[in-house]
């Protein structure tokens, strides 16, 4: 991700690294209704069904 905090991924690139997309260490639901699954100080949302949208905390 370098310096960028936020960053789009493909899932299937995603599922491809091993990504265990079952763990998780927490949850968010935004405003929009939209769920963040939160691993440690990351937290991704299916942007859309193909899209993750990956956030790091600051």
């Amino acid at each position: 991700m370098g310096e960028s905090k936020k960053e789009m991924f493909d899932r299937a690139v995603i599922t491809r690294a091993k990504f265990k997309w079952e763990y998780m260490t927490g949850v968010y639901k935004n405003k929009q209704g939209k769920w963040y699954h939160i691993v440690y100080d990351y937290a991704w949302m299916e942007f859309t069904d193909q899209t993750i949208l990956i956030v790091r905390k600051a």
